[in-house]
């Protein structure tokens, strides 16, 4: 498909989630607003991801509730019944995203079943969907001038311009079945003692999870913990303003890594049980700590040669692979380019 870049080409993106693949899609706009400056972008997104980006310009937002059920879903049908888009990119695979996708008219669709997705990151697999219309470059733009909100009442009220400098964390990972990306929360809490100790930078926790959690991560830095507990305390779009006053954002696998990756911080992530290089922080790698080929020979009864691109490592105990020293030389690397 290939039109004058003048055209108003029409263009709908089906993708409602998670918060990291969401921010994956900023660029992908970018890149379609370079190529065709007139077209008309509509995204259907989930409710919770809509926060993080709805300043983003001239996008036609259709918001999901996820939390309704599948036949609410389909009563979306009256929002697409007499509009038919050039091209719609069908960027989920979830039941849901099928549904919905059934009731999107489109001249042109791609799906996952389009593109090749072995053995690169997934933005990449992403802009494999714009070749599909011949759009061959990309455009590395996360708009972070439209997507950081004025959150200045909130960062005054939790005192973070006094506790500047400061690095954030998030201990969590999305909740799923046999995820084991966490790493040990009193890790976490000595990392924290020794940027206090050393550097005099102190910690924002965040992250969104369940009090009993909340509770673990709180036992093990202590009741004389310096840190700054925002946990389940900031919208989206808070958080990102928490990471854009911060030194650097340490992680595992998850949308916070993600979304600190979209302000350009420095992130030191955590990664034994997922591939960085398939969904680390894109085009960012250098201060990622890489253990996830030690876990497969480890905990992995696949040879290499078997494993297919993106699979994970089910084992609890392969995030111990990654030790404390492991990121204290990271830390000690960030504050070396930082000062110089």
């Amino acid at each position: 498909m290939v039109k004058d870049n003048n055209t108003s080409i029409s263009i709908c993106i089906l993708r409602l989630s998670s918060i990291g693949d969401v921010t994956h899609i900023i660029p992908i706009i970018s890149t379609i607003r370079s190529v065709y400056p007139k077209s008309r972008i509509s995204w259907v997104i989930g409710k919770t991801e809509y926060d993080l980006v709805k300043n983003l310009k001239n996008i036609d937002f259709i918001v999901v509730d996820k939390k309704k059920t599948l036949d609410s879903i389909l009563d979306m049908r009256s929002l697409f019944k007499n509009n038919q888009f050039d091209v719609v990119f069908h960027m989920q695979k979830s039941l849901r995203s099928k549904l919905i996708g059934n009731i999107i008219n489109g001249r042109v669709n791609v799906t996952f079943n389009d593109i090749e997705t072995k053995g690169s990151h997934v933005i990449d697999h992403f802009f494999s969907f714009l070749e599909k219309i011949n759009i061959k470059k990309r455009v590395i733009d996360w708009q972070c001038e439209d997507i950081l909100c004025n959150n200045n009442q909130f960062i005054a009220n939790n005192n973070l311009y006094d506790l500047q400098p400061y690095i954030a964390i998030n201990p969590y990972t999305s909740v799923r079945s046999n995820n084991y990306r966490e790493w040990s929360y009193d890790n976490f809490a000595t990392i924290s003692d020794y940027c206090r100790n050393q550097y005099s930078l102190n910690t924002v926790i965040l992250g969104k999870t369940n009090k009993e959690k909340i509770r673990e991560v709180m036992d093990c830095f202590g009741e004389d913990s310096k840190a700054v507990n925002l946990i389940n305390k900031t919208s989206l779009s808070e958080m990102l303003s928490v990471l854009n006053l911060s030194k650097f954002y340490i992680g595992p696998d998850s949308g916070t890594l993600h979304m600190a990756r979209m302000i350009n911080k420095p992130i030191i992530g955590l990664y034994a049980t997922s591939n960085p290089k398939r969904t680390g922080p894109y085009q960012k790698l250098e201060y990622v700590i890489d253990k996830y080929s030690e876990a497969l020979d480890k905990f992995s009864s696949k040879k290499k040669s078997s494993v297919r691109w993106g699979e994970r490592v089910r084992d609890p105990n392969a995030m111990s692979l990654i030790t404390i020293d492991d990121v204290k030389a990271k830390i000690k690397e960030i504050i070396k380019n930082q000062v110089s």
